[in-house]
């Protein structure tokens, strides 16, 4: 009889040492992010300033391994999961060690990486980035989500966020402040409100949409380029179409159409689902469609594009 196919879940967590990656499980945990596995396994690969509570840590039914570098291999894997059956893997890693190992390393039936994510103290970030770039890059590449901790305002996020996208164009990027939470949109934003033509990037169009959204008087009489999809219906009238983007905002069930209603005088000429890059002014108008004030395109040009690399966006 053929052996059950069955996964545990290895939750990687990365980050050069005084990440945060310490703090961030331990938030986690204390969550209950964890809780609904029955034996979970923490194996930690470097022994940073900060350390688990150990009553915390039996609270939530975890188990703790502190392993060197070198001895994280097949065999040492296979001992762990004998000595402790998990149904759950929590991994801190060493930023000096290459992310690719845990990803082409011969694991224990079942282990497979479900997420990781990649921890950046952006006090530090700026000075790290010019110096080990090729170190830090590479624990972005297949991370799925990138968190810079500690930030302000008058920190360069928007070029960061263009640095990770660079390496990676699915990766979801969170910036929070001194005090853990999430910063505003408004401080993040990876192109510039003053420059004559705001191009947004295709890897940026659900961060643009959504603070259009919020900050309808910022962006009014503002021009805009950006490329999206044709969307025509006979609810809009013969000079109106929505020129805009399938966006994920957490999971694939989640998809869904966002974008402003636009104003052309040569819609006939457009295809629904058709590729366009489109230059228009944002206008803030009240419209039946809303059923209120909204943002609105008065399209100054409309030409036909190529589909993005992505064509579906997360925020």
């Amino acid at each position: 009889m053929a052996q059950e196919e069955y996964q545990i879940p290895i939750f990687l967590i990365n980050g050069q040492l005084d990440s945060g990656k310490t703090r961030f499980i331990t938030d986690t945990i204390e969550m209950g992010q964890f809780d609904d596995a029955e034996k979970k396994l923490l194996i930690v690969l470097e022994d940073g300033d900060e350390e688990y509570d150990e009553k915390m840590l039996a609270d939530h039914k975890i188990d703790m391994v502190m392993l060197d570098k070198e001895d994280f291999t097949k065999e040492k894997l296979e001992e762990l999961d004998k000595q402790y059956d998990p149904w759950l893997v929590i991994v801190e890693y060493n930023g000096f060690m290459d992310p690719n190992l845990i990803f082409e390393l011969e694991k224990p039936r079942g282990w497979e990486v479900y997420q990781s994510i990649t921890l950046f103290d952006a006090s530090s970030f700026a000075n790290q980035w010019a110096n080990m770039k090729s170190i830090l890059a590479e624990t972005v590449k297949k991370a799925d989500m990138a968190i810079f901790n500690r930030c302000k305002s008058s920190m360069e996020l928007g070029s960061w966020r263009r640095a990770m996208r660079a390496l990676n164009g699915g990766i979801q990027i969170y910036f929070e402040d001194e005090k853990g939470e999430q910063m505003s949109i408004a401080d993040q934003l990876p192109y510039s409100l003053d420059d004559d033509v705001i191009e947004i990037d295709d890897n940026d169009y659900g961060i643009w949409y959504m603070d259009v959204n919020e900050r309808p008087e910022v962006y009014k009489g503002k021009i805009v380029k950006f490329k999206g999809q044709v969307l025509k219906n006979k609810y809009f009238k013969d000079k109106n179409f929505v020129p805009g983007r399938q966006v994920m905002t957490c999971c694939a069930a989640d998809i869904q159409f966002i974008g402003y209603i636009a104003f052309y005088d040569q819609i006939s000429k457009l295809e629904s689902k058709q590729w366009v890059t489109v230059t228009a002014e944002i206008g803030y108008e009240f419209q039946m469609a809303y059923k209120k004030k909204g943002p609105v395109l008065h399209c100054k040009e409309v030409v036909p594009a190529t589909a993005p690399a992505q064509e579906i966006v997360s925020f």
